[in-house]
C-alpha cells in the first residue's frame, strides 16, 4: 500500500471522525425523544447482532463489518459517481455520535464511559472503512475513466483489471484483518473498558 492511498484513508478516516463528534453534540444539544431514537436506531440494527454473544458475536460483526459493508461500498464504488461509496463509513460514523449524545443526556458519566469504551474499536473499524474507501477511489475513477472514454476521446487510461486486483489485494491483506481485529475489540475489551466508569 502506498502513502496517497494512507494519506487518503487518514483524511476520510479525520472527515468521519468530525462526523461523530458533530453528531454527538447536536443530538446531546437538541435533546431528542430517547426512546424513539433507541427505537430508530434498534430497528436498523441486524437481527444476529442483537442476538448473540461471545464469538458468534464476533463472527456477526466480521460477517457484517468484513464482507456486507464492504460488498456495498464496492457496489457503490462501480457507479462512475464520485465518493457515492463514502456514505457508509457516513453512515456507520454518524449512528456512534447520536447514540454517544443520547447516552450523554440520560447519565453523562456513564455516556462518558461509553464513550471512551467504543475508542478502541471505533477506530480500527473506521480505519478499515477509510482504507477501503481510500483504494475504492482509484477503482472508482477506473470507472468513471472507462464511461467517458465510451462518450469523449481522452488520453487518460487506466486499467481497470489492474485497480480491481489491488482493491481485493488491500482488502485482503489489510481491511478485513483491521475489521477482525475490531471485532473481538467491540465484543470482548469494549465491555472491560465500559465497567471500569461503573
Amino acid at each position: 500500500m502506498n502513502q496517497i492511498i494512507l494519506k487518503r484513508a487518514i483524511n476520510f478516516f479525520l472527515f468521519a471522525t468530525a462526523l461523530t463528534i458533530i453528531a454527538t453534540f447536536i443530538t446531546y444539544l437538541i435533546n431528542p425523544d430517547v426512546n424513539e431514537v433507541l427505537e430508530g436506531i434498534g430497528n436498523r440494527s441486524s437481527e444476529p447482532l442483537n442476538n448473540s454473544s461471545g464469538l458468534h458475536k464476533v463472527w456477526a460483526f466480521i460477517v457484517n463489518n468484513g464482507f456486507a459493508v464492504p460488498l456495498q461500498m464496492f457496489i457503490l464504488a462501480l457507479i462512475p459517481i464520485q465518493f457515492l461509496y463514502v456514505l457508509n463509513i457516513m453512515t456507520t460514523a454518524f449512528l456512534p455520535g447520536i447514540l454517544f449524545g443520547v447516552a450523554l443526556r440520560i447519565d453523562f458519566g456513564k455516556g462518558f464511559g461509553m464513550i471512551i469504551s467504543s475508542i478502541p474499536h471505533y477506530i480500527f473499524e473506521i480505519f478499515a472503512f477509510c482504507m477501503l474507501a481510500a483504494i475504492l477511489f482509484e477503482l472508482n475513477r477506473a470507472v468513471r475513466i472507462k464511461v467517458k472514454k465510451l462518450f469523449k476521446k481522452s488520453e487518460e487510461d487506466v486499467a481497470f483489471s489492474h485497480q480491481l486486483l489491488k482493491t481485493v489485494s488491500i482488502y485482503a491483506s489489510f481491511v478485513l484483518p483491521i475489521i477482525i481485529l475490531a471485532a473481538f475489540l467491540e465484543t470482548y475489551i469494549a465491555d472491560i473498558i465500559f465497567s471500569l466508569f461503573q
